[in-house]
């Protein structure tokens, strides 16, 4: 196990900030991921208009829970609006893709399984802006993501 507080297993209790990715409008507070954690788990600022492009998460299934603003969803086909309470399933290979509503940002957080979507996050986070499009495809290649399209928008 490394010594990396990211990679270790929290004892039982409550999560806190273990690190921080940020990218595309998204800041991502990690509460628990790694080789030895069942799960993923971070808390997602997302800036107004800004968000996630359109991509498939080959082997993670993810939960969505709104906790603060309003957040449009693409999943698969539909085009989702969630306020705080509400929470958004999206299984393992299904086209995804969120942006925040309104003039504030929005607040989430994301549950994934199996645990490594936290170092996708780090990885996109670790390159330099702006981005190389070749750099993201490399990031996506070898986390088994694909961008296929845009943030959606209203």
């Amino acid at each position: 196990m490394t010594s990396d507080p990211i990679h270790r297993h929290p004892a039982d209790g409550i999560l806190s900030s273990v690190g921080q990715a940020r990218f595309s409008g998204i800041e991502a507070d990690i509460l628990l991921g790694g080789d030895a954690a069942p799960f993923t788990v971070m808390v997602m600022t997302v800036m107004p208009g800004l968000g996630a492009p359109a991509h498939n998460s080959f082997g993670e299934d993810k939960i969505f829970h709104v906790s603060k603003g309003a957040l449009l969803f693409l999943v698969g086909d539909d085009r989702v609006r969630a306020e705080p309470g509400d929470h958004i399933l999206v299984a393992k290979g299904v086209t995804h893709s969120f942006s925040a509503l309104g003039d504030s940002p929005a607040k989430m957080t994301l549950i994934s399984t199996p645990a490594k979507h936290e170092r996708f996050f780090l990885a996109l986070s670790d390159l330099p802006v702006p981005h190389d499009p070749g750099d993201v495809q490399a990031v996506c290649k070898a986390f088994d993501q694909a961008i296929v399209g845009p943030v959606v928008q209203p």
